[in-house]
């Protein structure tokens, strides 16, 4: 047996039809939806529940496709509390706090985009870092290996990145 449509692709399906209906020349009443459903599927569909998993996949896509509308992103997981506040903290001048957090992909994910909109490589962010105004200070090796010192690089490339903008803009 074919799964059931989703609550979630269900409230997606019918807030991509109303936009098609507000574009088109489609009707935006459940009689015309439910024609538009049944040609689309080839068969007679009583109520959008009826759809199967795969059906609403293809009509959503289908719709999208015609609206020009990208798929919504994942929610993002949230970060507990004491991640959150070390997230915000560790780097920042002022913070008297000795936790030390290792980098992980998510900073080092973000520090790339960083890169890519200011159209740096590698090797332009390691300039910066052995330079005299690295935003990790002076130190023989300078390399990103705590939330501290990717908070730091992170914070120094985004006031470039936005100066630049401010710049062309």
């Amino acid at each position: 047996m074919d799964r059931a449509i989703t609550k979630n692709l269900l409230r997606r399906l019918q807030t991509l039809y109303g936009q098609l209906a507000r574009h088109t020349q489609e009707g935006s009443d459940r009689v015309a939806r439910l024609r538009w459903a049944s040609e689309q599927t080839g068969r007679a569909i009583a109520s959008f529940s009826d759809l199967t998993f795969e059906e609403s996949k293809t009509l959503i896509d289908g719709l999208q496709g015609q609206l020009g509308v990208r798929a919504p992103l994942r929610k993002r997981r949230r970060l507990s509390r004491d991640a959150a506040q070390r997230a915000g903290t560790e780097g920042r001048r002022g913070n008297t706090s000795n936790d030390v957090t290792m980098a992980g992909p998510a900073e080092f994910a973000r520090i790339n985009y960083a890169l890519d909109l200011l159209g740096w490589n590698q090797e332009q962010l390691d300039a910066l870092l052995r330079s005299s105004r690295s935003p990790l200070g002076q130190r023989a090796t300078p390399a990103i290996r705590t939330l501290k010192d990717a908070n730091r690089v992170w914070w120094a490339l985004k006031r470039m990145a936005d100066a630049r903008k401010r710049d062309r803009g």
